[in-house]
């Protein structure tokens, strides 16, 4: 008995040299990147007006990658653009019920400025500017440029356009006295004609440049919104498949969404007599439980196998679950963030 036992345990410990790792995708929803107060219900957006000393193209476009000079431009150009970018900004804060209210204050709050560095705004004019509007946060588009691109095409390429934007945002609230956030993006929307599919829309009409200035402009609104709201994500995660049929038997069940059938498979190899194996088994038992919500259990889990590995000097199984434990960690944030921001909620 002696003997099978010990042969049994040298079997262990070598199958666990032939582990293979498989990935599967989920899905989970986090929160967005901006956490505001809870109780900020009210928003004011504003444009700074301020330009860069040197953003100098805003007078040019390129066509067939020469420079030229924009002839018949609109005047009031750069605040049709602002304009569009801001209510845009607006209606998406009001569809996905970001805020209460939204109050967007005329461009000619500011004028326009230049300079080589952007300070932020002084808190006495945000405190002026937030109580007159009776308003808890304030937007500010501190500045904004875009860069219209055309191309004629050839015989075996499309004529095609393109703008490139570029936006400054920060978030200020009043009542700390606290800038919450300062983010430059840089948007890029193209136009070919073809489709998702790769094939080409016969009677396809490039936008003109003014139209596609404000369509980019538009954009650039709507994605700075979605860094305020809560979305579902795709993400992969990494599980063990010794070769046993157990495990090879568990693989199945996580193909299926079955995770306490894979889970009852997985406990049978968790315990310490079973040597190296039991890492994986434990590892994968942490997995297990995050897929059913139980983050306080797969943490745990997890901790017992970085355990084992630890006692093993396993370095390749240490890297993998500490890597994990991040994710995990990570996780119990979001989720603590998305319960504590009333604002955010899954469909």
């Amino acid at each position: 008995m002696n003997r099978l036992l010990l042969l049994f345990i040298v079997l262990l410990f070598s199958v666990t040299g032939c582990t293979v790792y498989r990935e599967f995708p989920i899905e989970v929803y986090q929160p967005g990147e901006i956490l505001v107060r809870p109780d900020a219900k009210n928003v004011v957006l504003v444009y700074r007006n301020f330009k860069y000393s040197n953003d100098t193209l805003q007078n040019y476009f390129k066509s067939d990658f020469q420079l030229r000079k924009v002839r018949n431009k609109s005047a009031n150009m750069d605040s049709i653009l602002v304009t569009s970018c801001l209510n845009e900004l607006s209606e998406n804060f009001k569809n996905s019920n970001t805020f209460n209210r939204v109050e967007i204050l005329p461009n000619t709050i500011f004028k326009k400025h230049t300079g080589e560095k952007l300070p932020p705004l002084n808190f006495d004019l945000i405190k002026q500017l937030t109580e007159a509007t009776n308003t808890d946060l304030l937007i500010s588009l501190e500045t904004y440029s875009s860069f219209y691109s055309e191309h004629s095409g050839n015989y075996d390429v499309q004529k095609s356009n393109e703008v490139v934007t570029a936006a400054v945002w920060a978030i200020y609230d009043p009542l700390g006295e606290k800038l919450i956030e300062r983010k430059a993006m840089i948007d890029t929307i193209y136009w070919n004609g073809y489709d998702s599919n790769g094939n080409y829309q016969k009677g396809f009409r490039l936008p003109p440049r003014e139209t596609a200035l404000k369509i980019a402009a538009q954009m650039t609104g709507e994605n700075y919104a979605k860094r305020f709201s809560a979305s579902w994500q795709t993400v992969n995660r990494t599980y063990s498949v010794p070769p046993l049929p157990d495990f090879s038997e568990a693989a199945n069940y996580i193909g299926e969404g079955e995770w306490d059938k894979a889970i009852s498979l997985w406990e049978k190899y968790a315990a310490d007599k079973n040597g190296k194996l039991a890492i994986s088994a434990r590892y994968n038992l942490a997995l297990g439980y995050e897929m059913k919500d139980d983050f306080e259990t797969a943490s745990k889990w997890a901790a017992a196998a970085q355990k084992l590995a630890v006692d093993y000097r396993s370095k390749e199984d240490i890297k993998m679950i500490m890597t994990y434990q991040k994710i995990l960690e990570q996780r119990k944030k979001e989720i603590r963030q998305l319960n504590q921001n009333t604002h955010e909620k899954p469909d």
